[in-house]
């Protein structure tokens, strides 16, 4: 609808691609003004049409997307592409979008964008948008981009990289990332769905999309753009200060191991990896250069970006000192360029060799193979072929610069079932996901700690819903219920009562104040720690209680460890969030922390001890004993079984510090904050 005979105009560029992309049924052109364009018996309206459209794309302007809606609506259209921005000027309520999402919905009718690019869909020969990409070739990859400037880019500028179905969704009035990302997984030509994505506006569907590409093995590499800090702006707890908005998505993206990406150069690249049918075995990089000096750039990038290389068998090296010219050296990665002379044999030889180790996951080639006029270079990428149909391990051609003079013998290796990718820190980045793929789908079945029995979950979720804020030692309280070791505890109201308390827990003790309102009692210097005596106890009862008030926590001294914090947020769109990081005093200064959705186990919760910057604290450091990992990992876990037990009805948690030691790991202070009371504070 809108289709035009003026050179550059989108309703004749949108056509002339509806052609180019080869579709076999019939093209309408509408426009009331021309009688034919390109060729093709042009109609009046889409009332005049011989048959109603499976799909109908509107390049009209803003003031004419109702009436075309609902004439598409009313001939029984099936299905309609927008690429206006569907906002005018002066509105009112309800707005442009919002009509034409009544419109679609009422028809039952699908709807890309608006403010789109549209769509291609190679193997149906489609081109549903007014980018020249021209024909394109059908391919493993679904691309979804919330970009234009991206699908613009991606969509038809490397042959080497095809799709089963790029999109550009638009404002996703009715059809969202998730429909088309189901649609792709329904597909058995897509081997791995690319995301560009600003947002996800449902997330029901988005998660089952997940779990559906989890079931089917088809990896999902993601860019998701918008980190800002108005989370932490609102939040009272650190908790809420150390994760921002984009926590939810860090956290949705490791519960399905999706692969999250920088730049769309690590995306692209790590796509094209993941798309092939070979995925990478257990073991490091087996590599194959023709550079002493580039195999050092090789080694410091791999140690950089944390990609193991394969450490190679004795039988392995001397395969290669077999074939390697005197004075090159039979290690891993291999250096094979000596004078030239059998240079393909012994690259051949060499990178089979390397490959076949058990030690290998994954076999490269690095070379600059990019002039298509150059035979050695036809040779040179050839070989990599030759390798591939002799391991069920993948093989990449890899290259060092990223700008290329030619892409044509890629592509010939490509269509083979090589993949080639450019640059080393994308080489690297597309293998370490792919490594991360491999171990995500080794992990076992989660199997959470058990939740308490369901009266006592009920006790405080009724505790919970009455919106009261709880203190220190309810809140200890709850974890302790949850199996979480907390230090014996009491709470007192005169001097008298906190030395009675002192004896009874066993000196040494520590002293905070318990005063209502107050969350962060190191600020107002509301703790006193190590206090060995009774006199200690009293002096420090009483300067509390001068300052702050007489409600003061008397606890058993913390055995010593390593500081960390559990916390919990809740999510508007993905609810409660686990949150593990480096703790005491210094947790939003560190930065050291992993998210996670509940409920984890002790597998997972070990992942992500894994991950933390703080972690080889906790194998010992300066002679101090290394912490229980598996009772911390444990401990992880079920607090993670509180937050999916309880977490609908929390705003933030605290628990700072954790210590952890060889013992295992003891919650000293906590800090609840429910949803009623958030909520009310918000609204004041």
């Amino acid at each position: 609808m809108g289709a035009s005979e003026r050179p550059g105009a989108f309703g004749r560029t949108t056509l002339a691609q509806t052609i180019a992309g080869g579709f076999n049924g019939s093209i309408y052109p509408v426009n009331p003004n021309q009688r034919e364009i390109l060729g093709l018996k042009c109609y009046p309206s889409l009332a005049d049409l011989p048959e109603p459209a499976d799909l109908v794309v509107l390049v009209v302007a803003n003031a004419l997307l109702e009436e075309q809606m609902r004439l598409a609506a009313r001939t029984g259209c099936r299905a309609a592409t927008i690429f206006a921005s569907a906002y005018l000027e002066g509105d009112t309520a309800p707005l442009l979008t919002e009509r034409l999402r009544a419109i679609a919905r009422e028809a039952r009718m699908p709807v890309c964008g608006a403010n789109c690019m549209g769509f291609y869909h190679p193997a149906r020969g489609i081109n549903a948008g007014w980018y020249e990409a021209g024909k394109l070739e059908p391919g493993p990859i679904g691309l979804v981009t919330h970009s234009g400037s991206l699908f613009i880019s991606l969509a038809g500028n490397d042959p080497r990289v095809a799709y089963s179905l790029i999109v550009s969704p638009g404002q996703e009035l009715v059809v969202t990332a998730a429909d088309f990302m189901h649609y792709m997984l329904e597909d058995e030509a897509t081997r791995a769905i690319a995301l560009f994505l600003e947002t996800v506006r449902d997330p029901a569907a988005f998660t089952a999309a997940l779990e559906k590409a989890n079931a089917r093995d088809v990896p999902v590499v993601a860019i998701k753009v918008g980190k800002t800090a108005e989370a932490a702006r609102l939040a009272v707890s650190h908790s809420g200060a150390i994760t921002g908005d984009d926590a939810a998505y860090e956290a949705l993206f490791e519960k399905y191991g999706v692969l999250r990406a920088r730049t769309v150069d690590e995306l692209m690249a790590t796509a094209v990896l993941m798309s092939r049918k070979k995925r990478v075995a257990a073991g490091g990089v087996a590599a194959v250069l023709d550079s002493g000096g580039a195999r050092g750039l090789f080694i410091d990038l791999a140690a950089e970006l944390g990609v193991p290389i394969a450490k190679i068998s004795v039988e392995t090296e001397q395969k290669l000192r077999n074939r390697l010219e005197y004075g090159l050296e039979p290690v891993n990665p291999v250096d094979a360029w000596g004078t030239g002379r059998d240079a393909y044999g012994v690259f051949r030889d060499c990178l089979q060799a390397v490959v076949d180790d058990p030690a290998s996951a994954i076999g490269l080639l690095m070379t600059e193979v990019s002039n298509d006029r150059d035979p050695m270079s036809d040779e040179f990428a050839g070989l990599t072929v030759e390798v591939d149909g002799k391991t069920d391990k993948p093989i990449i051609l890899a290259h060092h610069w990223t700008h290329l003079c030619g892409r044509e013998v890629l592509s010939r290796v490509g269509d083979k079932g090589v993949p080639s990718i450019e640059g080393t820190e994308n080489l690297f980045l597309a293998i370490r996901h792919a490594f991360a793929y491999r171990d995500y789908r080794a992990l076992p079945a989660l199997s959470p700690p058990q939740a308490p029995d369901a009266g006592l979950v009920a006790r405080w979720r009724k505790r919970l819903a009455g919106g009261a804020e709880l203190d220190e030692a309810e809140s200890l309280d709850l974890l302790a219920d949850f199996g979480i070791e907390s230090p014996a505890h009491a709470i007192v109201h005169s001097s008298a009562e906190a030395e009675a308390a002192a004896e009874r827990l066993g000196l040494p003790v520590a002293l905070k104040t318990a005063m209502p309102g107050i969350r962060h009692k190191s600020d107002v210097e509301g703790v006193r720690l190590g206090l060995a005596t009774v006199a200690e106890v009293v002096a420090a009862y009483d300067d509390l209680a001068r300052r702050l008030g007489p409600r003061v926590l008397v606890a058993r001294m913390a055995r010593p460890g390593v500081e960390l914090a559990l916390g919990l947020i809740n999510d508007r769109q993905f609810g409660p969030i686990v949150i593990v990081a480096a703790g005491g005093t210094l947790i939003e200064v560190m930065n050291d922390r992993r998210v996670a959705l509940p409920p984890v186990d002790r597998a997972r919760a070990l992942l992500l001890l894994d991950r933390l910057k703080a972690r080889p604290l906790l194998s010992g450091h300066r002679r101090r004993p290394a912490a229980d990992l598996d009772k911390l990992a444990d401990a992880v876990a079920r607090f993670s079984v509180l937050a999916a037990s309880l977490g609908d009805l929390i705003a933030e948690f605290d628990v700072n510090p954790l210590i952890a030691g060889p013992g295992g790991a003891l919650a000293v202070d906590a800090l609840v904050v429910p949803r009623e009371t958030r909520e009310k504070t918000d609204e004041s």
